[in-house]
């Protein structure tokens, strides 16, 4: 959406310095912070878009983590959201990310793969997928997390899940 003003703008002022022979260095600033944000766009969509290995939500949370040790988090409601990038470590079921805390809805660092107690039924992308794992949010104990207000888990169902079983 920010393109397509910039290019308006950006031939009206090569017109205008057509007509007027005027100084060429404004065009030139324009033309590098267009080229950083087409670069800085293209970065973090190539980390948006790498293949995943492990894709979990939950309400205010979702969890990528990518098949090359990387991984996007976004958390937040609509209107505040925060895209966390980062790189993990992942021992038999526990994962580490690099980073010690989110917000209020990811509050670790630290994440183990569990099995669920029992099936659930959830739509994702148009089609429903049965969730039968959960990525649990545990202290540096290995002690599950739950939320101060209302004492429930912070499990974030397992929607996607590429591990070699």
């Amino acid at each position: 959406m920010i393109g397509i003003p910039w290019i308006i703008i950006f031939i009206k002022s090569l017109l205008i310095f057509k007509k007027n022979n005027r100084d060429f260095s404004t065009i030139l600033v324009g033309l590098l912070i267009f080229l950083l944000n087409v670069g800085i766009y293209s970065f973090y969509e190539s980390k948006v878009n790498s293949e995943s290995l492990i894709k979990a939500r939950i309400f205010g949370g979702y969890t990528d983590f990518k098949k090359n040790g990387e991984y996007v988090i976004i958390s937040g409601s609509w209107a505040s959201r925060t895209h966390f990038y980062g790189t993990y470590e992942m021992k038999d079921s526990i994962i580490t990310v690099d980073r010690e805390k989110f917000d209020d809805v990811l509050t670790t660092n630290r994440f183990v793969i569990r099995k669920s107690d029992t099936l659930v039924t959830e739509s994702y992308k148009d089609k429903d997928i049965i969730i039968d794992k959960y990525l649990i949010q545990i202290d540096k104990n290995g002690k599950e997390i739950k939320r101060k207000y209302n004492q429930q888990n912070y499990r974030l169902p397992i929607l996607m899940n590429n591990l070699k079983e």
